[in-house]
């Protein structure tokens, strides 16, 4: 009887441990056992990175078969998102979106110490900015623009400093010999549309992605896109600003990505698996369509091109917010090139 009774409890003892095992086993499976991750968008919803990033985690989602919280936390040009971020554990449950030219500034604006080399990222798209005025404006050229500016007669919305149309509009004011208009910000270029369209301001600069449906709508007229060949929308032709501005070539060089990212040194598995969501979300048909009824095109960069891409950016974007008053700090403080001296061979070894 005793035997009888010891084998019970020894099978009783197995069968719980093969059943914790088995539990344990099935929590590996799952690529976030603990909890669901969250991405922090740095902008408000509605904005470009908030448009750009949503439907890609949504698709990537449908790949992993796992729940990915979006969340938006707005401050400091998305710098506020990224230090929240920074302060949370690197243990792949916490990622960041933001703009590709707000985050190449956060040194020099002194808003985030951080840059390209605390972080590995992902790229679904690409995308010009709009300078966008209303259809019954007073102001139906780039040239009368320019010269209302340099009258000191414009209100110009952006969605806030140093943020990739801010920037691209300085660069833009530089080259055409104009002072910097009276700018008004609005938190998003999605609102800095509507206030353009309410007759809050005279002009906007914005992420052509978060208006492109006003200018559909006939509500927004685009004066110039920031592309290096002229634009099409729903069959009308927009000047790219190399058409209407001489010496803008490289002007389009600065427009931007709306990346998601995860801090460096993350666990390799979940960095893994989330490329290969990546890559198979951005391969979608409804996403290649999305992106074509935004104004956008597909980037999907990942991996090194991923850092070489967010390198140049900071070479650009720093030094363009410097030259132009704009920065607390100087890029040489940071060892940044400018975009004539960057080199990707030199600057990948600040990390590989």
């Amino acid at each position: 009887m005793k035997k009888l009774l010891l084998v019970f409890m020894v099978l009783v003892a197995f069968g719980t441990s093969a059943v914790f095992a088995g539990g344990a086993q099935e929590e590996t499976d799952e690529l976030w056992p603990r909890t669901q991750p969250v991405v922090t968008v740095g902008f408000g919803a509605g904005g470009g990175t908030d448009t750009s990033v949503r439907p890609v985690i949504a698709k990537m989602e449908e790949y992993l078969g796992e729940t990915i919280n979006v969340v938006n936390m707005e401050g400091a040009a998305s710098a506020v998102a990224a230090n929240h971020v920074l302060n949370l554990p690197a243990d792949g449950y916490n990622m960041f979106a933001t703009g590709s030219g707000p985050f190449a500034g956060f040194r020099v604006m002194g808003t985030a110490d951080t840059d390209w080399g605390d972080w590995v990222s992902w790229h679904p798209f690409v995308g010009p900015a709009a300078m966008l005025v209303r259809p019954d404006s007073h102001l139906q050229t780039f040239d009368e623009i320019m010269e209302a500016i340099s009258n000191d007669e414009v209100d110009f919305g952006i969605s806030g400093f140093g943020v990739g149309p801010h920037v691209l509009a300085e660069a833009i004011f530089d080259i055409a010999g104009v002072p910097s208009p009276n700018y008004v910000t609005y938190g998003s270029c999605r609102d800095s549309s509507v206030g353009c369209i309410a007759g809050d301001v005279d002009v906007t600069m914005a992420t052509f992605s978060a208006a492109v449906d006003f200018v559909k709508a006939g509500d927004l007229k685009a004066i110039a896109v920031t592309t290096p060949e002229t634009y099409q929308v729903n069959g009308i032709e927009i000047d790219s600003i190399t058409d209407v501005l001489p010496g803008s070539e490289d002007v389009p060089m600065l427009s931007e990505t709306w990346p998601f990212m995860m801090r460096r040194g993350a666990p390799d598995h979940i960095v893994e698996e989330l490329t290969e969501a990546f890559i198979w979300a951005m391969e979608q048909p409804d996403i290649i369509e999305y992106a074509e009824s935004q104004a956008l095109n597909v980037a999907g960069y990942y991996g090194e091109d991923a850092d070489e891409f967010l390198s140049f950016s900071e070479a650009g974007y720093s030094w363009a917010l410097w030259n132009s008053g704009l920065a607390e700090n100087d890029p040489d403080d940071y060892d940044i090139p400018t975009t004539a001296d960057w080199d990707w061979n030199v600057e990948r070894q600040k990390i590989y």
